[in-house]
């Protein structure tokens, strides 16, 4: 054969071998080279697989296998979530070549915000087979055959659901701020664009309880000036009441809640405008009550928190004029008490008394006791007491109780000991929905001792309107040439229901039981235990004051009759502004 034919020969077996050598290259790698893998690093995408245009190595390339860099195209999304590319200059705008249309290693749909999903790097000898939603939700709308190559079929992977609120501060104890202050989103973020002010974030910030701060820290302290106006806590009251025990009395009541005995007036315009002797909470009490047969004057300091402690000081002095039947009374003298406050209903208190005691105008003949008691004596008490108050009310109780424990040891002109203890119940059996028309049961109880050296005017007495109804004031009692000398010790009860007549509680009925007895020795004898029955009416009056105008009615229904004195009515009428 001619070297031309053997020319033309190896040329054309030359031109096929190339041929078929490009067509399998482009087969495996498409039209553009390799294709790169689900998952690799890539940035700048140049047609020359091999280099950029300055020779070097493209950046964030990597090579899977033998196989070269595959290209990428500026502004394409990268694979599952990875970085963006970024933007291109104007002079490599030129040499960069559009993105294919579709392969299997676009960029599958992922929720935003989410974590990139794994996808396994693949040889490149794998072929090139479609695969099922690989880590995208099915109902996002990524279409099947997105996903990483030859990995087999799954399931599509079900959506998180988001609860409506949680608290930021439960999974993080070291977030600052109080449990429950507020509450962070959980679902899918808020419209794109917009600031939501509870979350201080963006759209797409994902929100960790460890990136949280408290909405508090960047709150500057403001100061703030208060001004108040003081309530009313003094009054000067002028009253008049009449009592089937004590006739006809006036009173006269200067009372001040916000006393300051050290707040002396340095001006006239702190007396004008009340501010002088005003301020430190302590009580002052200043009153004269004048009358046909009792008078009385008081004052009356206390400071509920004596030196800011629990401990309560109460001084006072007091002039007391009683006209009795069988003689004349006169007592001056003052009391110091020390209480504290263990529980808001239990109290105790320590007092010292000293009077000074004066009886004139006894009644003849006169009874030993009384004869000996005549002119003017001194006493000098030391008593302790324990108090345990859950009343709802000191004045008009309706439900809890009193007890009351007290003991007093008496020195000075006679010398004996005391003691007094007092029970006190009260229920509310049924009242109306808003409170009012309250029905109520009250048991009450006393029972009293004293020594044998105790003087007739210290003596237990019982009957009137505030112990057993239906007898005469001091009607019950031990008597000695016809007049009452009291006892030693005395028993007294009673029972009552209270209940309205009128719907707004200013007519109210009751019916009571009194009974107990007064003995010269510490006895109880069925001969000697008074008991009464009665009925009443309450008549409440805003205008005359708090104290309700009560009327009584009772009937001894045991009684000595050689010895007591029966008065049937009763009635206590106050006024008072």
């Amino acid at each position: 054969m001619s070297n031309n034919m053997r020319y033309f020969v190896r040329s054309i077996a030359a031109g096929c071998l190339a041929t078929l050598v490009g067509c399998a290259a482009n087969n495996v790698n498409g039209p553009y080279g390799p294709q790169p893998w689900a998952g690799q690093s890539v940035q700048a995408g140049y047609p020359n697989a091999a280099a950029s245009p300055n020779g070097a190595a493209h950046e964030g390339s990597s090579v899977v296998g033998s196989a070269a860099a595959a290209p990428t195209y500026r502004g394409q999304a990268p694979a599952y979530g990875g970085t963006a590319v970024n933007p291109v200059s104007p002079q490599e705008q030129s040499q960069i070549v559009a993105a294919p249309a579709a392969s299997y290693a676009q960029t599958p749909y992922t929720q935003p915000g989410a974590a990139p999903a794994y996808t396994p790097a693949a040889p490149s000898s794998f072929p090139t087979l479609p695969q099922s939603n690989f880590g995208a939700p099915a109902q996002y709308g990524a279409p099947a055959g997105y996903g990483a190559p030859n990995v087999p079929p799954t399931t599509a992977v079900i959506p998180p659901t988001y609860p409506p609120q949680s608290n930021i501060y439960a999974a993080n104890p070291a977030a600052q701020g109080p449990p429950g202050l507020r509450t962070a989103y959980a679902g899918p973020p808020p419209s794109p664009g917009l600031y939501d002010p509870l979350q201080r974030a963006y759209p797409g910030d994902l929100l960790t309880p460890e990136g949280m701060t408290n909405p508090l820290d960047n709150v500057r302290p403001l100061d703030l000036d208060t001004y108040v106006n003081e309530t009313q806590t003094g009054k000067l009251m002028f009253g008049v009441g009449v009592n089937s025990d004590s006739g006809l009395v006036g009173q006269i009541v200067l009372d001040e809640q916000n006393f300051d005995w050290t707040r002396f007036p340095t001006s006239w315009e702190d007396i004008r405008n009340g501010t002088a002797f005003r301020g430190n909470g302590e009580r002052f009490r200043l009153e004269a009550a004048p009358g046909v047969e009792v008078s009385r004057y008081l004052v009356s300091w206390q400071n509920p928190y004596f030196l800011d402690s629990p401990v309560s000081l109460r001084l006072s002095g007091s002039y007391f004029t009683r006209i009795y039947t069988d003689w004349t009374e006169q007592r001056a003298g003052g009391r110091v008490g020390l209480g504290y406050l263990f529980t808001p209903d239990l109290s105790g208190n320590f007092s010292f008394r000293g009077e000074e005691v004066d009886l004139s105008n006894p009644t003849i003949p006169t009874p030993p006791e009384l004869q000996a008691a005549l002119g003017r004596s001194e006493l000098y008490g030391f008593g302790y007491s324990l108090t345990h108050d859950t009343r709802d009310s000191s004045f008009l109780p309706t439900e809890g109780h009193l007890l009351d424990a007290g003991f007093e040891e008496v020195i000075g002109t006679y010398v004996y000991p005391r003691v007094n203890l007092d029970a006190r119940q009260y229920f509310t059996l049924t009242e109306r929905p808003d409170g009012s028309g309250r029905h109520i049961l009250g048991l009450t109880g006393h029972a009293g001792w004293t020594g044998s050296n105790t003087p007739i005017y210290e003596h237990y007495f019982a009957g009137g309107s505030s112990s057993l109804r239906g007898f005469e004031f001091r009607g019950v009692g031990p008597k000695d040439l016809n007049v009452e000398v009291g006892g030693d010790f005395e028993l007294l009860g009673s029972v009552e229901y209270l209940f309205p007549i009128t719907a707004d509680d200013m007519l109210r009925g009751v019916f009571f039981s009194d009974f107990g007895t007064v003995e010269d020795k510490i006895r109880l004898d069925a001969e000697t235990f008074r008991v009464s029955l009665g009925f009443g009416l309450r008549i409440s009056i805003p205008a005359m004051g708090q104290a309700p105008i009560a009327l009584d009615f009772a009937v001894p229904v045991h009684m000595l009759h050689n010895s007591d004195e029966v008065q049937n009515f009763s009635f206590t009428v106050g006024f008072s502004r």
